[in-house]
């Protein structure tokens, strides 16, 4: 991690576009998501053995993030953390981010 704030202000610097989301889900909504996918033939594929291991990880898992964000969060290239147990919703403040941030410019021939 400690090379990750020099890339990204090297990336902003090149005039790119840097946008951090995190999608956060509670334990319990992950446990529900992830049995569903188990008892749907059609989505058992999305399920891997990471996923099985998530729930048993899930405080380990969120020492990690936690460190990943104190590192990571910078003023020119901050985190934004969306609450996701409701997908839609969470989807709709993800895309009104990116639209607020990414300037429409419009292409005249």
């Amino acid at each position: 991690m400690g090379q990750v704030n020099e890339f990204e202000k090297m990336l902003i610097d090149s005039e790119t576009f840097l946008i951090k989301i995190y999608f956060s889900i509670s334990k319990e909504e992950q446990a529900k998501r992830f049995e569903e996918i188990k008892n749907n033939p059609l989505k058992q594929w999305k399920i891997t053995p990471v996923d099985l291991k998530a729930q048993v990880l899930w405080n380990q898992y969120t020492q990690y993030k936690e460190t990943m964000f104190q590192k990571t969060h910078t003023e020119i290239a901050p985190w934004h953390i969306i609450k996701a147990d409701t997908k839609t919703k969470a989807r709709l403040e993800a895309l009104s981010l990116i639209l607020q941030t990414i300037p429409f410019v419009e292409n005249k021939p």
